[in-house]
């Protein structure tokens, strides 16, 4: 314990989709010493974190052993009274049927300083991306926002009104029920929203009446909420979310870092579910060796990834950002650095490091640490590593929950990616890899998906028409 306790924030990360996340969300989560988080997140949030952030997992999952509440609240007093910033990460709003009051309650008793952040709730985003108005002039004038998880619903009937029932999938017969004997219309519009704003997010929309029957045969499971009210019908010709063309696609990217966060938020332009596993965390410049590098020694960046890293190391240091090292990285990857302003990159492949260019010299590269140890040169005098050496990546119940489904896609950028996907056991059933995969590929017989190899030429017109990359991407 420390005589001076660390701050708490209790963060609203919103229903799913990252691009929800609030500017001051992301920003705490950047300086947070720990991380407390929960089922409804998107695992690649975490990857806003600092690299050596503790990151701990107390989702609830329903019928299933989860972390109690008052475990919970000891988890954030314990790390604060030892003078670490606390980041609480909930799904939606923490203070919408999140319990954060609570926690807030628990803080202030214990004399532990503690900030609020409000997340966008399911209860609306949810609705938006379904094309569902929460109120419409002359059709809904009020809103009732419930939880459901006791299948008790006494509210009786309004006209020009609206209900959005959280946690109530389990008892929507009971719910149902209770609402038309409280006089609710058996024909009044009603919808479930699975996922909301989730690329596989569906939605139901019925008449009141019809509305269990509608989840059972659509099996609709949690999360999912329901909605009672004329403002459903609207939503038939403002649904906009669920007709992207790559609406309900599962995407995985699997790199050696963690993708450019701006550039990871582009994938999901088209309306795909875009999950990004690296097998490292963030990689961090070795400050030491950044501060010696020569004006002619040449910085490779096997992702492009890379780049913020680099150009931390480089401000860290002190140096002169207009005169940083040569650069050059994987034609594969070109296009990426180029587009985040770096026009001068040179492309050279991973197999060319150890060849006498045709261009220029080599007598300075530095590569990533992970790279070295995999090309097995440090001990080569015209080698050095530009990193340190990065944090692997751990599975931890809510990655396991979103890889346990088959991918639609899988894009394999690197030796090392594609041996943690084979060791995984994963699906997908058309799985793009990088060039220098080919022969490691042939010599496999995978269980499921067609293999395709992405050609240098053929990179920017892939991602054309696979719309998986934004190759304007914006910050």
């Amino acid at each position: 314990m420390t005589a001076n306790p660390g701050r708490v924030y209790l963060v609203g990360a919103g229903p799913g989709d990252p691009r929800l996340l609030t500017i001051h969300a992301v920003s705490v989560l950047k300086k947070a010493d720990v991380v407390v988080y929960d089922r409804l997140i998107h695992p690649n949030v975490l990857d806003l974190c600092q690299e050596d952030a503790e990151r701990i997992y107390v989702g609830k999952e329903h019928q299933k052993i989860s972390t109690s509440q008052d475990a919970i609240n000891q988890l954030l007093v314990q790390h604060a009274l030892a003078g670490r910033n606390v980041v609480r990460l909930k799904g939606g709003d923490p203070l919408l049927f999140g319990r954060g009051g609570e926690e807030a309650e628990v803080l202030s008793a214990q004399n532990i300083p503690f900030e609020i952040i409000p997340g966008l709730s399911s209860s609306l985003a949810s609705l938006a991306y379904a094309g569902i108005p929460v109120t419409h002039r002359q059709i809904v004038q009020g809103v009732s926002i419930v939880g459901g998880f006791r299948g008790e619903f006494d509210f009786p009937w309004k006209d020009k009104h609206a209900w959005i029932v959280l946690m109530g999938l389990d008892h929507v017969q009971q719910l149902v029920d209770t609402a038309l004997s409280h006089g609710f219309p058996p024909t009044l519009p009603a919808g479930a929203i699975e996922w909301g704003t989730w690329g596989h997010q569906r939605t139901v929309r019925t008449s009141l009446q019809d509305l269990p029957k509608a989840i059972h045969q659509k099996n609709l499971e949690s999360p999912c909420l329901l909605v009672f009210g004329d403002n459903v019908n609207v939503g038939t010709t403002l649904s906009w979310f669920e007709s992207k063309p790559l609406y309900g696609q599962r995407i995985l990217l699997a790199s050696t870092y963690p993708w450019p966060w701006s550039q990871l938020m582009n994938l999901r332009k088209q309306g795909a579910e875009v999950f990004n596993w690296s097998v490292y965390l963030k990689p961090v410049a070795d400050d030491h060796i950044l501060q010696e590098l020569s004006s002619d020694a040449q910085v490779y960046l096997d992702e492009a990834s890379l780049i913020e890293p680099l150009l931390a190391g480089w401000q860290k240091t002190g140096r002169d950002i207009r005169h940083l090292p040569t650069l050059i990285c994987p034609r594969m990857t070109r296009p990426l650095v180029q587009a985040q302003g770096f026009t001068e990159v040179q492309a050279v492949d991973i197999e060319e490091l150890g060849q006498p260019p045709t261009v220029g010299n080599r007598d300075h590269v530095y590569v990533p640490w992970e790279l070295c140890q995999e090309l097995s040169i440090t001990n080569e005098p015209q080698i050095g590593c530009w990193t340190r050496a990065a944090k692997k990546r751990l599975t931890d119940p809510l990655w396991d929950y979103h890889l346990q489904r088959d991918f639609d896609v899988a894009w394999i950028l690197s030796k090392q990616a594609a041996n943690w996907y084979i060791e995984r056991g994963l699906c997908a059933k058309s799985i793009l890899i990088a060039p220098p995969l080919q022969a490691f590929f042939e010599s496999l017989s995978l269980p499921c998906g067609k293999v395709s190899v992405m050609g240098p030429d053929q990179w920017t017109d892939l991602l054309g028409t696979h719309h998986l990359m934004a190759i304007d991407c914006e910050d």
